[in-house]
């Protein structure tokens, strides 16, 4: 109780610098309009020991400290020793920051934090819950009680936007703790920053007017405590861009406010007065115990502190002025001029921050460095954005679809600010910017907080960004006034006039030695290209039109070309995120694919199992493997052979039948040799391929793969997912008849396979549905300690402790509304069906597919697990969006076993979770 009670005190004494720091905020403008008027407007330039000069960091600056400061330290390092801590790390330059940090100069630890969920208490995304219901307990009391969904809670862009976040900061952790690329080992492979990279889920945003309600305060002092040996601080959480424009001080209750900056600077404040009861404790000891004090002390250093500011704390210049050098702070806006009215509300709780940070330099000594942010945009950008929403919009676009492309109005008075020009940074630059501040050295002993803009000093119009946009396009792509208009000028006043606005990038460059480096054009072209890869992750549908495919061509080449880089599928940096799958995956795309032991198999499996109607196989590839369990054992002489339609003729007939079961194993394997010098070969009965001798064990037949030590060219971590290839992608490698594949573990066998195809066939009992997979829940009985336990996954190695936290931090901010969370899978993948029809099928598979193998993980159970919980969510939440019911299987009387699948289609797409006794598998 004591503790919440002190931070509750030391919030309120942020808030008070808060409120300080409000009436300030209009002091300044009011002093700058009033220079204006009498024309005598600062125009100091920055000199040495003064870089900025900028109204906010004068405030207080003559002012006494509150406490006498300790001796000053050198700023760190940015190094391999860097301790960074940053917030807002799944936001868009957040996580491309923590991936540069750890790939240009490896620092020890990153400390990432993100609230990572809605904005939950913000009035324009919250729907009302539904209706209370009333139950009556034992004694006759009545109770009323709701029941919400996370997507009945919020609306479809928070939910979008929550998304976007989810897949950031899994790439972040998916890219830097995955096990190395060429480790062969997957039960003992590690990566050393999966120990180096921590991850917090909170909210920094404190509540008005008990700001200790959200809990911010132990999260971040929790943080600082555990790790004291924090170099810098780099702050850039912040509201999202919708959401950005409403008010900074809210009216209500336990309401959340825009700003985060007081925590993080009552924090540094917490550093430095420790550090200065150490220093005074330091002046009252003996010279013998100096030396050892004053390492005890030294642990308080103060971290260097950069925050994100926004170019909007400056008032927009009109282009119909006559001359900029009216304006207090003409074009390009530098920082040492004065400001007068921020451009927006956003601008203005920056400025808030801004003055924040000087007025605790002025009473607590704390140095900081302010980057105004102009405009960011490129690859994992923020919907809402001006650059985002057009590409977004651009790249959804079918060529086939004309009418859709034709939405140009001209009598749209809203075009008129087509003719905005702003100042775009690409990330990259962004993110260069902040390592530059990060290690930027202020001139002087006791430094002013300086701020520093973060542009190119170019202007460009969105009318001149959507041209370079559309120049990518064939000519004949829209019609003469088929122009995409921006979402985001919903925002805009109608009545505004266009507006310009650009950086003086001066001070930055003299004093950070930064320089954007990005052309717009290869940014945009990068921007265009990372669209379009995330509109067909899994590259086309093979029914797209001739039409579709000439367009696509010319986009690609047209992209190729203006981004001046050709991504290896091994440069996870150039790649952005795309995933690269092997070339027999049914997930690759034919120009960017790596080759694999895979290729020639796929090749023979597909001639192999032509004209069967199904197919089950099985993976054994190791060198050591003697017999496949499954084959081996006494009950498989019962079972009935896979691939109707096949002939039936006595002996030969049966062997025909048993090329419709696969088993993909070694050809190097002890198995194969024996089987080979046994004589354990046929030859195809029917006669109608060219098939080579093929080797019968058992039921199955096998197709040995060549060279599979040194043939596993990959782009993945690990090669758990590359030897599995078929498990998850089987639709390269059977015949184009094939309608269903099941797979089995080496040591599961089904004892009635046509009833299981049979309820494939027939669906679940939802009206229009299809099931495009069928998997079983655990047994309870399930032993992973064993050697090639079908329990794969149940105990957790190398990176799914990883991975189980990170989709736990899911299940939370969704309210727990996804499928598993246990530290065992809900899901046994020793079986699976798969529907080898339809695209949806193939989609789910390869989202399945792609989610295991950027994890590295030595199992695919967490993946499998995860993936369907996500599309029965995203399919309840569009059914609800869309018709305002839920989908039959979200009924009380739905089928348990039914998990939606997310589709395009009108059809309801399942997968279902049967029990293990249901699909009649047992185990040798």
């Amino acid at each position: 109780m004591a503790r919440t009670t002190l931070a509750s005190k030391r919030m309120k004494k942020a808030l008070l610098l808060a409120t300080l720091a409000i009436c300030l905020l209009f002091r300044v403008s009011d002093a700058a309009i009033a220079a204006d008027d009498n024309d005598d407007i600062d125009t100091e330039q920055p000199q040495s020991g003064d870089t900025n000069t900028i109204n906010p960091s004068k405030i207080g600056r003559n002012s006494q400290r509150q406490q006498s400061s300790p001796p000053q330290t050198p700023l760190p390092l940015l190094d391999s020793n860097s301790v960074v801590l940053i917030t807002g790390a799944a936001g868009f330059i957040g996580s491309e920051l923590a991936l540069a940090l750890k790939r240009t100069y490896n620092v020890k630890k990153l400390l990432l934090v993100d609230h990572l969920g809605m904005e939950s208490d913000n009035e324009s995304i919250f729907v009302p819950p539904p209706k209370a219901k009333e139950n009556a307990d034992a004694d006759g009391n009545t109770h009323s009680y709701t029941t919400k969904k996370a997507y009945e809670t919020y609306d479809k862009d928070a939910l979008t936007l929550f998304e976007l976040k989810r897949q950031r900061i899994f790439r972040v952790f998916q890219e830097l703790t995955a096990v190395n690329l060429d480790d062969d080992d997957d039960e003992n492979s590690y990566n050393d920053n999966a120990d180096s990279i921590k991850f917090y889920r909170a909210d920094m945003r404190p509540s008005i007017p008990e700001f200790f309600d959200m809990g911010e305060l132990p999260v971040l002092e929790g943080i600082f405590g555990s790790h004291p040996d924090i170099t810098h601080v780099v702050h850039l959480a912040d509201d999202d861009i919708t959401h950005q424009n409403q008010a900074i001080i809210p009216r209500n209750r336990d309401s959340v406010k825009a700003g985060r900056m007081e925590g993080i600077l009552e924090e540094l404040r917490l550093i430095m007065e420790r550090k200065a009861v150490a220093s005074a404790a330091n002046d009252d000891i003996d010279n013998d115990e100096e030396e050892e004090e004053t390492a005890a002390t030294a642990v308080y250093h103060l971290p260097q502190f950069v925050y994100a500011s926004s170019y909007e704390v400056y008032d927009y210049l009109s282009t119909s002025e006559d001359s900029s050098d009216k304006q207090p702070n003409p074009l390009p806006f530098r920082e040492d001029k004065p400001i007068t009215t921020p451009s927006s509300l956003h601008g203005a709780s920056k400025l808030i921050d801004e003055i924040l940070a000087s007025a605790y330099h002025s009473t607590h000594g704390i140095f900081s460095v302010g980057l105004r942010f102009f405009p960011v945009y490129g690859p994992w950008g923020n919907p809402g954005t001006d650059i985002y929403d057009l590409a977004d919009d651009l790249c959804s676009r079918n060529f086939d679809d004309k009418d859709k492309n034709s939405i140009h109005d001209e009598n749209n008075m809203m075009d008129k600010f087509d003719e905005d020009i702003k100042d775009y940074v690409y990330i990259d630059d962004a993110v260069d910017a902040i390592m530059s501040a990060m290690q930027y050295r202020p001139p002087t002993q006791d430094p002013s907080p300086v701020v520093f803009n973060v542009g190119t000093g170019e202007g460009f119009s969105i009318k001149q960004i959507r041209n370079e946009m559309m120049g990518h396009f064939p000519p004949n792509f829209f019609d003469d006034k088929a122009l995409p208009i921006r979402s985001t000028k919903q925002r805009y006043n109608s009545q505004r006039q266009a507006t310009t606005s650009y950086a003086s990038t001066e001070l930055s460059s003299s004093l950070l030695g930064f320089k954007a480096q990005v052309p717009l054009s290869v940014g945009i072209a990068r921007t265009l290209t990372w669209f379009r890869n995330r509109s067909a992750p899994f590259g086309k549908d093979a029914k797209v039109t001739p039409q579709q495919k000439r367009m696509d061509s010319f986009v690609d080449n047209s992209l190729a070309k203006a981004t001046r880089e050709e991504c290896s599928p091994f440069d996870r940096e150039c790649l952005r995120g795309a995933s690269v799958f092997p070339c027999a995956s049914e997930c690759s795309k034919a120009k960017n694919c790596t080759p694999s032991a895979w290729d020639d198999a796929a090749s023979l499996s597909r001639s192999v199992t032509s004209g069967c109607d199904a197919v089950m196989y099985t993976i054994l590839l190791d060198k050591d493997a003697e017999q496949i369990p499954s084959a081996a054992s006494s009950n498989a002489s019962s079972l009935s052979f896979v691939g109707a339609g096949l002939p039936e003729i006595d002996d030969v007939g049966k062997e025909t039948r048993a090329r419709c079961n696969i088993a993909f194993v070694s050809e190097d394997s002890p198995l194969v040799r024996r089987l080979r010098s046994e004589g354990k070969m046929y030859t195809d009965g029917n006669g109608s391929n060219e098939l080579p001798e093929m080797i019968r064990h058992g039921f199955w037949t096998l197709l040995p793969l060549k060279d599979t030590s040194s043939g596993w060219m990959h782009a993945f971590s690990g090669n758990f997912a590359l030897r599995n290839l078929p498990k998850f992608s089987p639709g390269y490698f059977f015949g184009s008849a094939v309608r269903y594949a099941i797979f089995v573990e080496p040591s599961v066998l089904i004892s009635d396979v046509p009833e299981i195809l049979n309820k494939m066939d027939v669906g679940s009992m939802e009206q229009n549905s299809v099931i495009v997979m069928m998997a079983t829940e655990r047994r309870q009985s399930c032993d992973a300690s064993g050697h090639r336990s079908t329990c794969t996954g149940a105990s957790p190695r190398n990176n799914e402790s990883i991975q189980r936290t990170m989709h736990n931090m899911v299940r939370i901010s969704l309210k727990g509304d996804l499928l598993g969370g246990d530290i065992t899978p809900v899901i046994d993948s020793s079986f699976l069906v798969h529907s080898l029809q339809g695209e949806d099928a193939r989609m789910l598979r390869c989202d399945i597919y792609s989610e295991s193998a950027k994890w590295g993980a030595s199992s695919d159970e967490r993946s499998l697990e995860f993936i369907l919980s996500l599309h029965d969510f995203w399919s309840r939440a569009g059914n609800h969006w869309s018709y305002g019911r839920s989908l039959q299987h979200d009924s009380a009387e739905r089928e348990s076993s039914l998990l939606g699948v997310l589709s395009s289609s009108d059809t309801q797409i399942f997968t279902q979770i049967v029990s293990p006794g249901e699909s009649k598998m047992f185990f040798d």
